[in-house]
């Protein structure tokens, strides 16, 4: 049974994969140095809000509806942030 589960978070995280806005600069999302600083507020924004969408995607998937509407108002204010900052 736990092989099964394993298996199949394991799946579910590959289905929740999407790119990176800027994949091409940024080289492969699951590559990212999470502790490498960024160089602004809008680069740090920008991180926070594909982060928080890929757990957002993740929650959902997962029934976390709670989680999922509190990652989504972070995505949505980091969003908030970038636009604002650029």
């Amino acid at each position: 049974m736990a092989a099964a589960k394993s298996s199949h978070l394991q799946t579910q995280s590959q289905q929740v994969r999407s790119p990176h806005p800027h994949a091409a600069e940024a080289g492969d999302p699951s590559t990212l140095d999470i502790h490498r600083p960024r160089k602004d507020a809008a680069g740090t924004a920008e991180y926070i809000a594909f982060m928080t969408a890929e757990l957002a995607k993740m929650s959902g998937l997962a029934k976390l509806d709670m989680l999922t509407y509190f990652l989504n108002m972070a995505r949505l204010e980091a969003e908030f942030h970038m636009r604002r900052r650029r």
